[in-house]
């Protein structure tokens, strides 16, 4: 955190780094997209046109719905200047999720990039409360505010200009809603506030790195990753570039690291192990390279190797940290030592952020004590909210211990302690995974498959496993309506995103049951010769 920030009590809106960097370096490229390079002195200003023209929704939530175009960038900051909390839509998604997105955070107000234009119209039927749509990079069409009579609708046309500010805010005050996934069907939106929000940019500029004005900032992530505002505001706050990487570059960014002379990454793990596939992490391939930062799924050590090797000149970290408690919290550095550090092939997580409590709980709920497993609990200032509007799951995953002060969180997560006190992901306690850098819960996708194959009868599991990540899912299910297989992924393409739907369904005449009368999970996945 800049020095004349780190100071203050009270937590600062994220724009007041964002126009340090602009007093400093207002000429500076602040955002690379493909061609289009702005300013810190244009990006500033399209991001004040746009707080403006949003209208008075300081403490409202605000949706940006938009994809790796000017609106998810400028937009994202013009909702932070305009003092509203930031919900992020992925146009990617079903209009169906988008509009529980919308319904439970009571948005009024949306912003869409020209990339989701022909969603506004399906979302907008399905979410009643929005009354102000702002499309800050084209017209309005008029068919669709024909459509919409009830609705605002402004366009680039009529953005005016009007100067990017820091509006107060209070540590208490909302910064933005994440939603993940549900287990009972519906996304849940993570609360995390202003107060959090600048523990955690404070925390990562002290403990792990800080930007400097000539780095170069790669942005893998969509909006509806959390991580996607970590790119944007420690770019920001430092006068450096960010770049963002094109959709189409994801799958194969090797190239794109190397023309863009990108100084600091970060991506989710299954991107070092995509490129270690492909044979592009040849050594020393990535001289420019400073900082990389892996994250979002277990980190295999031969990945690890690879890209160490490949960004000779870099400091490498894997990172964990629950989105329930604001977007990272400990950062594993990778060094010559760690191949004899690593369990079962996997590099450890490291030890969560000073100023935060950590413990772990055995199956009967005691604390274990030295080196062992157990669920891994976390308490501090990182720690959000809770659950948008869900008190009873809040209860359940946001706790006090006996005997110990604080709100903690569960994290779900069956970790390791070792004699050093390092910790090591072992699996999820549940039915929630990661795939490719997504945090799913199964139950969400079993519950769209009920509606669409008409039976109670499904099960999702995870297959194959390799090296502790996820490569796919496989569905099963007996009974119901028996629609074809083809028709039963094009049910769930509706209601899911891409990423959720499993790549296999099985019908069988019946559901293997354990002792409790309970799926018998295991069963199935012996089924699949796992």
């Amino acid at each position: 955190m800049p020095a004349d920030l780190s100071h203050r009590l009270v937590a600062p809106s994220p724009v007041e780094g964002v126009l340090l960097a602009l007093a400093r370096h207002p000429d500076r490229v602040a955002l690379e997209l493909g061609d289009r390079h702005l300013s810190y002195r244009e990006l500033c200003a399209l991001a004040g046109s746009i707080a403006a023209a949003l209208g008075p929704v300081r403490g409202a939530l605000v949706g940006v719905l938009a994809s790796r175009s000017l609106t998810s960038y400028a937009g994202s900051l013009a909702v932070f200047g305009a003092g509203a909390a930031h919900v992020a839509l992925n146009p990617e998604h079903p209009a169906v999720r988008q509009a529980s997105v919308l319904d439970q955070a009571q948005v009024q107000t949306l912003l869409v990039g020209p990339e989701a234009l022909d969603q506004v119209g399906p979302l907008l039927a399905e979410a009643p409360a929005v009354r102000r749509v702002v499309l800050p990079e084209g017209p309005v069409p008029p068919a669709l505010a024909g459509a919409f009579p009830q609705v605002s609708f402004v366009g680039a046309d009529a953005l005016g200009p009007a100067p990017l500010v820091a509006p107060p805010v209070q540590a208490g005050d909302l910064a933005y809603l994440v939603f993940t996934s549900g287990s009972t069907g519906q996304p849940k939106g993570v609360a995390i506030e202003h107060g959090h929000f600048a523990h955690y940019m404070r925390n990562f500029r002290e403990h792990v790195a800080t930007p400097l004005p000539e780095d170069r900032l790669a942005t893998t992530y969509e909006l509806t990753f959390d991580i996607a505002l970590h790119d944007m505001l420690q770019a920001w706050w430092s006068g450096a570039a960010l770049c963002v990487v094109p959709a189409r570059q994801l799958v194969a960014p090797a190239r794109f690291i190397r023309d863009q002379r990108i100084t600091w990454w970060f991506s989710v793990a299954s991107a070092a192990m995509l490129m270690a596939r492909q044979g592009t992490l040849r050594p020393g391939v990535f001289p420019l390279l400073k900082v990389s930062m892996l994250c979002g799924e277990p980190l295999p050590a031969s990945a690890a190797r690879a890209f160490a090797a490949a960004a000779p000149n870099s400091v490498l970290y894997n990172v964990y940290g629950p989105t329930e408690t604001t977007m990272e919290l400990a950062f594993y550095r990778w060094t010559e030592a760690s191949e004899a550090e690593c369990r079962h092939g996997i590099v450890p997580i490291g030890i969560p952020f000073p100023g935060h409590q950590h413990i772990l709980l055995d199956e009967q709920g005691r604390e274990v004590l030295g080196a062992g497993q157990g669920e891994l609990l976390l308490e501090g200032p990182q720690v959000g909210a809770g659950y948008w509007k869900m008190p009873e799951r809040t209860a359940q995953s946001f706790v006090t211990l006996p005997d110990r002060g604080g709100r903690w969180y569960r994290t779900g997560d069956l970790v390791e302690r070792d004699e050093r006190g390092m910790y090591h992901f072992v699996s999820r306690m549940d039915h929630q995974i990661k795939l490719r850098g997504h945090r799913i819960e199964l139950g969400e996708i079993e519950a769209a498959l009920r509606v669409v194959a008409g039976t109670d009868l499904v099960a999702v599991i995870p297959f194959p496993v390799v090296e502790g990540n996820a490569q796919g899912l496989v569905a099963f299910l007996a009974g119901g309506d028996e629609p074809s297989t083809d028709d039963l992924r094009r049910g769930l393409e509706t209601r899911l995103p891409a990423a959720m739907v499993p790549g296999r369904i099985e019908r069988l005449d019946e559901l293997p049951l354990n002792s409790n009368r309970k799926i018998d999970r295991g069963a199935l996945l012996a089924r699949l010769g796992g």
